[in-house]
């Protein structure tokens, strides 16, 4: 008998424990959340500018660690309901690192970060339904809705994981086929010979001063072309992309190559580059890279509908066609076709180039030669 009540006291004795211990604990325990941002295929051919998943609930108290995951630069930023979209080299202004805390109240954002630099986590102490944002790429958004902790979540991290995944695969392997490239003649050999023309700086310098003298208050004025100019005899594509979305908000495709960038061509003839992508600019870019990436050479022109033009005499010279780019969309209340992201006069799509003399001509995209960006135009008599 007394071994019996030993035994009950006993249970009594861990069951109040028990129960002591579960009325002290918090209803939900916060809780931190994994999240990618881009990805790219082993080439860095192909982009995908999205957070990964673009869409998360969680907690109030609960934070979540975004990790960079491609070598095109991006940021992890939460603005203001009502603030300015901000130029990314000026931030907030100003830049978190490591970790920070967001309650719509304060801006929050990293500095342009590539893959292997390290990860950036906030943390959501109010409830709110919260946009994130890169400020590289307009159209690279998601929403991180944070729920009181008394209500239950929809998902968990492995759905999360696993969303993550399938969204990277549908943009990485382009399933319509819109952004396909044909890159049949860039041998090893061009693309290592176009490769040493690369810049000093690292890619997020370059990017960053790119985008600080695209939003300063001076540009180059450039002369009108020749009324005689050539018309193109080859055309290359200068990057494609689309613009996809999911409930949570926009995601990106990008093709940062020269889709047939490899041609050949007779003294005298002409090269057409345009850009179709939405969201990437690029520059075609001989010879010595200026320091000002955002403007075209002095040696380049505008031709009547607006497109770039250059002449190159031999291998030896330089021209650089500054950025070519979509401009932005209007907005409605906004001024349009006016300012550096949005005039059509300030963002061209279309470069060409004549070559006098045969030879072999290296170029490539200074913004995007580190992800093999690169082509080769081939001038025979």
């Amino acid at each position: 008998m007394q071994v019996l009540k030993a035994v009950c006291s006993a249970r009594v004795f861990v069951a109040l424990l028990a129960l002591a211990v579960a009325v002290a604990a918090p209803a939900n325990a916060q809780q931190n959340w994994h999240a990618k941002v881009g990805a790219e295929t082993p080439d860095m051919a192909r982009q995908a500018l999205a957070f990964l998943p673009n869409e998360l609930w969680i907690h109030a108290g609960d934070s979540v660690t975004w990790t960079f995951n491609s070598d095109e630069i991006h940021t992890v930023s939460f603005l203001v309901v009502g603030q300015a979209f901000p130029p990314f080299p000026v931030g907030c202004p100003g830049f978190s690192f490591g970790v920070a805390s967001f309650d719509g109240s304060t801006c929050v954002t990293t500095p342009p970060t590539v893959k292997g630099q390290p990860n950036f986590t906030v943390s959501f102490p109010s409830a709110g339904n919260y946009k994130v944002q890169c400020l590289v790429h307009n159209t690279m958004n998601g929403v991180v809705h944070v729920l009181d902790a008394s209500l239950s979540l929809p998902h968990n991290q492995a759905f999360y994981d696993a969303e993550a995944m399938r969204e990277a695969r549908n943009l990485l392997t382009d399933n319509d086929g819109a952004t396909s490239a044909d890159m049949k003649g860039m041998n090893g050999a061009a693309a290592a010979s176009s490769m040493k023309m690369s810049h000093s700086m690292d890619s997020i310098s370059v990017r960053v001063l790119a985008e600080e003298k695209r939003h300063s208050a001076i540009s180059a004025k450039l002369a009108d072309s020749p009324g005689n100019a050539a018309e193109p005899s080859t055309r290359v594509t200068a990057g494609v992309g689309e613009i996809a979305s999911t409930p949570g908000g926009l995601q990106t495709n990008s093709l940062v190559r020269f889709v047939k960038g490899t041609v050949q061509i007779h003294a005298g003839q002409t090269v057409e580059w345009s850009n179709s992508d939405p969201e990437e600019p690029h520059t075609i870019t001989f010879g010595t890279e200026p320091e000002d990436l955002f403007d075209p050479s002095p040696n380049v022109t505008v031709d009547p509908d607006g497109g770039l033009r250059a002449v190159l005499n031999s291998p030896s010279d330089s021209v650089h066609s500054g950025f070519i780019l979509q401009a932005l969309d209007d907005q409605p209340c906004m001024p349009v076709n006016s300012n550096p992201n949005n005039s059509i006069a300030l963002n061209h799509t279309r470069f060409r180039v004549t070559f006098m003399a045969p030879g072999t001509y290296n170029y490539l995209c200074a913004l995007h030669d580190g992800l093999g960006m690169v082509g080769e135009v081939v001038v025979v008599p």
